[in-house]
This record gives C-alpha cells, sequence and structure tokens, in this order.
C-alpha cells in the first residue's frame, strides 16, 4: 500500500521528532553539567538552535520549541513557577527573529553561512533579552537580568555550531515547503529522463 502523508501528518511528525531530539540533548547537557561539571559557572541550552532550525523549517511552529525548551530547562534546574513563566514566556521573543527570515528571505539566509550564522545568533539573543524581560516584569532585579545574558555564552556558542552543522546537510536547513516541492520536481525530472 502506497499511503502519502499530508503536510499536516509530515509536519506534526517533523515537529515531534525535533522536540524528542531537543528535549534528549537538554537532558543529556543538564546532567553532564551538573553531574560531570558541577563547578561549572555557564550553562549550555541546544534550545535556540533547534527554535532557529524549526523556524527555517516551519515558521512560527518553532514557539513549541521555544517554550517547551522553557519549561523543561526550568523543570529540571528546580524552578519555581517564575522560572517556568520566565524560561518559557522568554523563549518566544525568538520568534521576532522570523523578521530576519520574511526581510531578507529564507533562501538567502540558507545559502549564506554568515547570514545564517547571524539568524541563530539572533535567535539566541531574543530569547535572553526575553528572559530578562519577562524576569523584569516579574519584579526580578536589574542585575539579576543581566545574570540572563552572561550565563548562556556557552549556548551562544552551541547555537552556532548546531546552525553551522545543519546548514550543511540537504534539506535539514530549508523550509519544508520548498523542499518538498523540490523534492517532487527532481523526482518528475528523474521519471522523465527513464523514459
Amino acid at each position: 500500500m502506497n499511503r502519502q502523508l499530508s503536510l499536516g501528518q509530515y509536519r506534526a511528525i517533523d515537529l515531534g521528532i525535533l522536540l524528542l531530539i531537543q528535549t534528549f540533548c537538554q537532558l543529556l547537557l543538564y546532567f553532564a553539567t551538573n553531574f560531570w561539571f558541577p563547578e561549572q559557572l555557564y550553562i549550555a541550552s541546544p534550545v535556540a538552535g533547534m527554535a532557529a532550525l524549526v523556524m527555517m523549517r516551519w515558521g512560527p511552529f518553532a514557539a513549541l520549541h521555544a517554550a517547551v525548551g522553557g519549561l523543561v530547562y526550568a523543570w529540571l534546574a528546580g524552578g519555581t513557577w517564575q522560572h517556568l513563566a520566565i524560561y518559557a514566556g522568554g523563549n518566544l521573543l525568538s520568534l521576532g527573529a522570523l523578521g530576519m527570515l520574511k526581510f531578507l528571505g529564507k533562501e538567502r539566509v540558507r545559502q549564506s553561512a554568515f547570514l545564517a550564522l547571524m539568524f541563530g545568533l539572533l535567535v539566541q539573543v531574543l530569547m535572553m533579552a526575553g528572559r530578562a524581560l519577562v524576569s523584569l516584569l516579574l519584579g526580578g532585579t536589574l542585575e539579576g537580568c543581566v545574570g540572563f545574558l552572561t550565563t548562556d555564552v556557552l549556548s551562544v556558542l552551541l547555537t552556532l555550531f548546531i546552525i553551522w552543522i545543519v546548514r550543511k546537510t540537504d534539506g535539514l536547513f530549508e523550509d519544508q515547503i520548498t523542499y518538498l516541492l523540490r523534492m517532487e520536481r527532481e523526482r518528475e525530472a528523474e521519471r522523465r529522463d527513464r523514459f
């Protein structure tokens, strides 16, 4: 039986797999930081890198990965409801990076190593700024907000590394509707060439 997936089914499976990968990596980094390197002052999180990847692939559906990533991080750290709100809500500011994709075009960002890395950096910086902003709104101090920026240096490097790697794999760091249409055109051309 040759059953094809609908676009919605394909997107749901893709988003689910990427969310599982993100959560697994987040758990791995949490345990590494807390059990292997307990004196480490900085944190490393894959959330911004994965959110940037999902933004490229599916646009605003990246809100799921940004928010869930924040919830998982705060929960693992034993955070209060304020921490959950700061990380989940603050991470959503990263969706502002969709403006860069809209302004420059996804294809242009995808093809340029520099623009792709700047896009990943923008996602990370907006997440950090969003956390600081939500913290301020919940009564946090200015110096506490600065902590959201300074302790995430390793996450910035991880985000840039993730973007560097995923853009090298065909179809991974690409708008998925564009990718599916391109694959269909290539299959059609291959069929024509056979006959």
